[in-house]
Parts: structure tokens; sequence; C-alpha cells
């Protein structure tokens, strides 16, 4: 690619990349408050919120997979100046996503007997069952506000996702303020009071969507609260047929990671809060991958929709460079404040010092985990999203979870390694991902092209 186009799709893709940054950077800003908040309470607070925020996690994060679907479509649709579809597409998916809500509510609810099962020490398992029972309201609001944000990013119009997830972010400071230490006359709930603060954000952000996109100058032109549309099967299982393989995509790896902590609780309070400051971490990196595969995801619909095979290729190469660079630089730097980087969530030495070692993976792990991310993104551009799903479930639940537990659990390889075997698998999960899809995109990537040539 020529010098000055290369840095004309950078600027592309950056334009929209930069308010999904920040959006996703706030996001996970949340869970890294949180975090931060519980272990200045105690180890104890900042233990059970490991285990009732990946339990919650879990939940979230595969409504959100099958809510998220309606961004490509969106896109696909708006690209090809199809406004009738892009009414019918939202209306539907907001039924879809509001039903699917209550369900993982339900879900949520129903899994708090058994959290006592993991054998964690009574005073965790007290706040992960507290954390559970309030986080579980949240759900049912937060589809409705991940499928509104998902009509504006497929369109572009990252104003209302940039702001709203800033303002989220600070008022979430505030309130894990309020409600872990008890101020203002509240009482000190630790652990639990985020789950309250999680709560309150999550219903005041989903009634400000719902009122921002139907005052928009664009999206008030699509009616789509005017009237109640019915429940279009067809429609559904459109949206579904989408959505459940990145849902499943996004429960194989966030459910790899979660139910790892859950089976790291019985090592001790100090590996379970050292693994929640480390993924901690991480997540906050990806965040930055996440943006650059959702902007690439987003100009690759675009230019599918309006079939333009060049412009498709130039945002790939550009995009894959970007997060090459990235993942490598932000890499190199936890590995060398790796020291420093846990003070910033507990005053506990253990869980600082498991923290620490936990970082030596950095360089290798961001480097793979940013590249699976994008290329993961990037292919559901072209509705690519089955063949995606099974490599991440062969890598990190065929390969990476039967190593990490044979090293972290057992003593099949001489000893048991504990947190850091653990690690270790998902390391080996994350560079399999990498490759598996890396390959699936350039494939993909290539068929479309001489198919439009032939």
């Amino acid at each position: 690619m020529h010098k000055r186009l290369w840095f004309a799709e950078i600027n592309k893709i950056l334009r929209l990349a930069v308010p999904l940054i920040i959006a996703n950077v706030a996001m996970i800003g949340m869970e890294v408050i949180d975090t931060m908040m519980a272990g200045q309470a105690s180890k104890q607070d900042l233990a059970g919120l490991a285990i009732g925020g990946n339990i919650w996690l879990v939940i979230e994060m595969t409504l959100y997979g099958i809510v998220c679907a309606i961004t490509p479509r969106i896109a696909k649709f708006y690209g090809a100046k199809n406004y009738a579809e892009i009414t019918d597409e939202t209306q539907q998916g907001l039924l879809l996503a509001g039903m699917l809500g209550i369900i993982a509510m339900f879900v949520m609810l129903a899994i708090i007997p058994f959290i006592h099962l993991l054998g964690a020490t009574p005073e965790v398992t007290i706040i992960a069952e507290g954390y559970a029972e309030i986080i579980a309201y949240s759900l049912p609001i937060s589809g409705v506000c991940w499928a509104l944000c998902g009509v504006l990013e497929g369109h572009g119009f990252l104003r209302y996702v940039v702001i709203s997830s800033l303002l989220a972010v600070t008022l979430n400071l505030f309130l894990d303020y309020v409600f872990v230490f008890g101020k203002f006359g509240f009482p000190a709930l630790g652990g639990i009071g985020c789950a309250w603060t999680t709560t309150i954000i999550y219903w005041l952000w989903g009634l400000s969507a719902i009122i921002y996109t139907a005052k928009h100058k664009q999206t008030k032109l699509y009616n789509i609260y005017s009237k109640w549309p019915g429940i279009k099967l067809t429609r559904w299982r459109a949206i579904l047929a989408l959505g459940l393989p990145i849902s499943l995509a996004i429960l194989a790896e966030e459910g790899f990671f979660s139910f790892t902590a859950l089976l790291i609780a019985p090592l001790g309070t100090e590996p379970l809060g050292a693994h929640q400051i480390t993924i901690q971490v991480v997540s906050l990196v990806l965040m930055f991958g996440l943006g650059i595969g959702q902007a690439t995801s987003i100009l690759v619909a675009k230019s599918i929709g309006q079939s333009k095979p060049r412009a498709m290729h130039h945002h790939m190469q550009a995009g894959l460079s970007m997060v090459a660079c990235f993942g490598s630089l932000v890499g190199i730097l936890v590995f060398v404040f790796r020291a420093d980087l846990p003070n910033l969530f507990t005053q506990d030495p253990a869980i600082a010092a498991i923290s620490m070692a936990i970082m030596w993976f950095a360089p290798f792990y961001l480097l793979f985990d940013v590249l699976q991310v994008w290329s993961a993104q990037t292919l559901r551009g072209f509705e690519d999203t089955k063949i995606p799903m099974l490599m991440q479930v062969t890598s990190y639940w065929l390969i990476g979870f039967p190593l990490g537990y044979s090293l972290g659990a057992t003593d099949v390889w001489g000893q048991s390694y504990g947190i850091y075997g653990f690690w270790g698998g998902f390391l080996a999960g994350i560079f399999l991902a990498s490759c598996l899809l890396c390959t699936r995109l350039y494939l993909k990537a290539t068929r479309y092209i001489s198919n439009l040539i032939e």
C-alpha cells in the first residue's frame, strides 16, 4: 500500500476506533475501579468480587455477544441506504435484547445457591453471593443498552457512546466510593457496594440511550418507538444466526477465564486476588485492540455493502498493522512496570507479588490477545461467525483449559504450578486462537476478492 494511502486508512480507522476505544476503556474502567475499591476495602472483598463478578461477566458477555450482531447488520443496511430495514432491525433487536436480559437475570439468580460449592472461605462466599444477587437486576436493561449502542455504532454515530461511557465511569468512581466505604450516611458495603453501583449505572444508561435515539436527528426518522412492532421470528432468527456464534465465541473466551478464576478460588484468597488484578490490567489493554477491530469490522461491512473490495482490503491491512504494533509496545511496557502496577489495586504484598510474577507473560500474551480479538471482530464484518466460534472453542477449551488445569491443579507435569500453571494454559489458548483466526481472516478476504473478480 502506498504510504499516503496507508496513513489515510489509519486516519479513517482511528476516526471510528478512538471513540470506540474510549467507550471500551470506560466500560472496562468500571471493572478496574471496582477491583481497586474492593481491593482497598479488604482482600476478602476483592476475592468475593472476583467470584461474583466473573459469574456475572460470563452471563453479561453471553448476552452482549448475541445483541452485538446488530452492529454489522445495521452498518450494511446503512451502507446500502436501506432505511426500512434499519427500523425493523432496531425494533426487533430491542425486543429480543429485552427478553434475553430477563432470562439472563433469572439464570444469575438461580446460580447463587451454588456459589458455596466453589470452596472459598465463608466470608468470601457471603460477599460473592451478595454481589451476585444485586447485580442480577442490571441484566434486563443492559441488553437494551447494548442494542441501542450497536445501532449507533453501525451508523458511525459515536458521540453518545463516548460521552455516556465517560459519564458512566465517572459516576462509577463516585458511587463505589459511597457504597464500598460507606460515605454520606450510607453503610459500608465493601465488594457488594460495587454491585449496587453497576446496577444503578446500567439502568440510567439504558434509559438515556432510549431518550437519545428517540431524539437524534437521524435515528428519530426511523420511528423506532412510534408503535408496538410485534415479534417477527424471521428477523429474530437472522439476528440469532449471526449473534449466537458470536456469543458462543465470547463465552468460549470469557468463560475460559472466568471459569478458571472459580477453579483458582480453592488455592486461596491471595492467588484469586492476584488473578483478578492481572486480568483487569490485561482487559484494559485489550480494549484498544477491540476498538480497532470494531472500527475495521464496520468499515469492512460498509465496503462489502458497497461492493468495494479494494477499500475492504486496505482497511484490513491498516488495522492489522496498528494492532500488531500496539500489542507489542504495550506488552513490553506492562512487563517493564510489572512491579508497580499491582500496587494500584491492593495493599497486600502477597497478592501484589503473585500478580507481578504473572506479568512475566505480558509481552507474548498481549500481542497474541490483541491479534485474536481484532481478527475475530473483523470477521464479523463478513458476517463470518460460526467457524471462528469453533476455532475459539477449540483453542480455549480443548487446548488451553486442559493444559492450564493439568499444570495448575494436578501433578501430571511433575508438580502443580498453581495459578502460574493456569496462566500457562491461558497463553497457549490465546496463541492458538490468534493463529487460527488470522488465517481464517486472510482466507476469507482472499476468497471474497477473487469471487468478485470472477
